[in-house]
């Protein structure tokens, strides 16, 4: 006799089949806490972050942005991870002084070097 499967584990293959849809990793922030973000999002926020360079923002930067903005350096030191990192602090930290996205310095290298 097929007896169902118990609710709590059918709820979670579900949510394991929904984040291998949509890439979804476990992320730390720099409180401690962890949060799961889909990497197809954290690059489309990047790639928005990047034609921002020079730009005054006017619009609030969504709350991905301001999470990716909290990621906690230490667990990601990869080049993407400390550039996904870079482009949204300087995004929100832009938006809260209200000035211009600056990514590069006058001599062409990174905000961050």
């Amino acid at each position: 006799m097929n007896r169902p499967r118990p609710l709590a584990r059918r709820l979670s293959a579900i949510e394991k089949q929904r984040d291998t849809r949509h890439l979804m990793h476990a992320h730390r922030l720099t409180d401690g806490r962890t949060v799961r973000l889909s990497s197809l999002d954290m690059l489309d926020a990047l790639h928005d972050g990047l034609a921002l360079d020079g730009e005054h923002v006017t619009e609030p930067p969504s709350g991905l942005v301001r999470t990716m903005a909290l990621l906690d350096p230490e667990a990601d030191p990869s080049m993407m991870g400390r550039l996904m990192l870079g482009v949204a602090a300087e995004w929100c930290a832009a938006y809260d002084e209200e000035r211009p996205v600056a990514l590069r310095t006058d001599k062409g290298e990174g905000a961050n070097a």
